[in-house]
């Protein structure tokens, strides 16, 4: 099959962000309540009350904006509140250097398409610094000649918690920022995506965990639907853990019932079903290490 680029999602597709994100979390979650007392309800509504201020659950120390911890520490110096609550943001990374891992084969799988000409990209509705971050940690950055994320928002990070020049340590000049506007399963978005890449729709294959966002769009947009189906299931505890905490708003709940309606009504063309690798398939280099 003659596709020339490979457009990548990133959570769930390449590494289980479900699996990372949510017990990094209430292990946060967790550590503030032993070291505050405070309510865990009331916390857990703070934080989807922030994240949905912010259309982001991985909005960056989230936790100083709450109600909760905003009130508790009225008037405090914010180095002070920092320090008291540096052994949570401290359970979110431990939790973070545990479980964010590559799905098998990742690797593998994008070396042997890099080697063979297979022009690969990539693309997230996580914004800036997070899927920055992770593409770091996971050695990722060097597959992609271009990373087109959301583009970031303003954060209360705290100047002590953040290394001089940051974002230098990322490669800046091949990140493309979205608005937030520009959502999937939009195919303007992936149509734009082919035309900065100077490849046409139909020489593009896409690949993602989700029917209803990724190959939906995919679809709307004419190009090679890739399915990654092995993705797609995630415990059921621990995915309404996430809704839980989740910036998702009533009337997004109600989108996204609408897209896997419409996402019913088509097929995938072609399924990923036990892992990454199995796109190889696509591009005619199944079995190539």
């Amino acid at each position: 099959m003659n596709k020339r680029l490979l457009v990548c999602d990133l959570d769930n597709t390449l590494y289980d962000w479900v699996s990372y994100f949510v017990p990094s979390f209430y292990a946060m979650v967790d550590r503030v309540i032993e070291i505050t007392g405070c309510d865990r309800k009331k916390l857990l509504d703070d934080f989807r009350t922030v994240h949905q201020k912010y259309h982001d659950s991985e909005q960056p120390f989230a936790l100083l904006e709450t109600e909760t911890i905003t009130r508790m520490f009225a008037g405090a110096k914010w180095q002070d509140v920092v320090a008291k609550l540096d052994p949570a943001f401290h359970a979110f990374n431990s939790g973070r250097k545990q479980n964010l891992r590559l799905h098998p084969g990742v690797k593998g799988a994008l070396t042997v398409l890099s080697r063979h000409g297979v022009k690969l990209v990539a693309h997230t509705e996580s914004k800036l610094f997070s899927a920055a971050d992770r593409l770091e940690r996971l050695g990722l950055f060097e597959f992609f000649g271009r990373v087109y994320c959301r583009e970031r928002s303003v954060s209360v990070r705290p100047k002590e918690h953040e290394p001089p020049n940051w974002l230098n340590r990322f490669p800046m000049e091949r990140i493309t920022e979205l608005s937030l506007h520009q959502t999937k399963p939009n195919p303007a978005v992936l149509l734009e995506i082919c035309a900065a890449e100077g490849v046409l729709p139909q020489d593009t294959a896409y690949i993602g965990d989700s029917m209803a966002r990724d190959v939906l769009m995919a679809k709307r947009a004419g190009v090679f639907a890739v399915w990654a189906a092995y993705g797609a299931e995630h415990n059921p505890a621990m995915y309404e853990a996430l809704v839980r905490i989740s910036h998702w708003t009533t009337e997004e709940v109600d989108r996204e019932r609408r897209l896997r309606d419409e996402a019913k009504t088509i097929s995938a063309d072609f399924i990923a079903h036990r892992e990454f690798a199995e796109v190889l398939g696509v591009f005619g280099l199944a079995g190539e290490s």
